[in-house]
């Protein structure tokens, strides 16, 4: 079986395969759910996930919302949703068709888990489309904390930090007003799976 860190080749390759499964359906449904343009940008792939706290700004707030999903099936992949709380709000409110949310109470939870979970479903669509890989969703899991003890207890079943890698994917709309990370995880094995598209 192939543990081997991604070469700098096939990391180029599996981020413009990623990048092609968000531009075709993930960056489309975000935009088709808040109504209006979204841009998304593969930023980088953390080859040791144990360093994650690394990343720029993501790590830096203080207090983010996160969705957490995995992908079970032919192939095993994570997908953690980072946002500001103010984008949450701004988020929430669209999809609740309300000027203003001032805290977030359970019914905007829920809908900013369903937000992680219809962009998830996009993706790993995306994903069965190109590779003929079937994969299984988990439910979304919501939470308010730091991004440094998020993967702990969001992701202890699932991700293995000395094996695992994050790719790293930022949306952000028209006026810069909304931020959204899109965090990849996955092992070296599994991330090859997609580096072969079916044709």
């Amino acid at each position: 079986m192939t543990t081997n860190v991604l070469n700098q080749v096939e990391l180029n390759v599996l981020e413009g395969v990623l990048d092609s499964y968000i531009t075709q359906k993930t960056s489309v449904a975000l935009s088709i759910l808040l109504g209006e343009s979204v841009n998304h940008v593969v930023k980088q792939t953390h080859v040791e996930i144990s360093k994650i706290g690394n990343m720029d700004k993501v790590i830096k707030e203080i207090v983010v919302c996160s969705v957490f999903l995995h992908g079970g099936g032919d192939v095993r992949l994570g997908i953690l949703y980072t946002m500001p709380e103010q984008s949450a709000k701004e988020i929430a409110a669209k999809l609740m068709c309300i000027d203003k949310i001032y805290s977030l109470d359970d019914l905007s939870k829920s809908a900013i888990s369903e937000v992680g979970n219809i962009l998830s479903g996009s993706f790993f669509n995306a994903l069965a489309d190109h590779t003929g890989l079937k994969v299984e969703l988990s439910t979304p899991d919501f939470a308010m904390t730091s991004l440094a003890a998020l993967l702990e207890p969001h992701a202890s079943e699932f991700v293995c930090p000395t094996s695992d890698m994050v790719t790293e994917v930022e949306f952000t709309d028209k006026d810069s007003c909304l931020l959204l990370h899109m965090l990849i995880i996955q092992d070296y094995d599994n991330a090859r799976k997609l580096l072969n598209p079916r044709m």
